[in-house]
């Protein structure tokens, strides 16, 4: 019986792997994912600076775009962009482990503030990059 358990786990494991992520939301044919940018440092910014903290790790899997969402989640400034060290084409798993923030106004961030929203939309290449 529990040589069955097991291999059932393993299956169910393995299916999870190829199964098609499950979407955040749809408009008419369009779908895709919503993601939190949160801070993971304490920052101090003055007014007009624009400068990279380090954000919660976001993965994006391959052929996915991503936008950040125009609405102001944080009350300090925007998140102007997301990456990591090495950019990666967009054909690859990515991931953002940094943002660059601008300040309205002289302000703290602390780890854990919500900074902005990133858009993720899968999208199907028409040529190779």
């Amino acid at each position: 019986m529990v040589r069955i358990i097991t291999r059932l786990d393993k299956v169910k494991r393995e299916m999870a792997k190829h199964a098609k992520a499950s979407l955040d939301f749809s408009i008419g044919t369009i779908s895709g994912n919503l993601r939190a940018i949160i801070a993971d440092e304490d920052m101090e910014l003055k007014s007009g600076e624009i400068k990279s903290i380090k954000i919660k790790k976001i993965n994006m899997h391959a052929n996915n775009i991503c936008f950040l969402s125009g609405y102001g989640s944080n009350k300090c400034g925007h998140t102007i962009a997301v990456g990591e060290p090495t950019s990666l084409p967009i054909s690859m798993e990515r991931s953002a482990d940094h943002a660059m923030f601008a300040a309205a106004f002289n302000c703290k961030i602390e780890a854990d503030d919500l900074l902005g929203v990133l858009i993720l939309l899968p999208v199907d290449l028409t040529h190779k990059m």
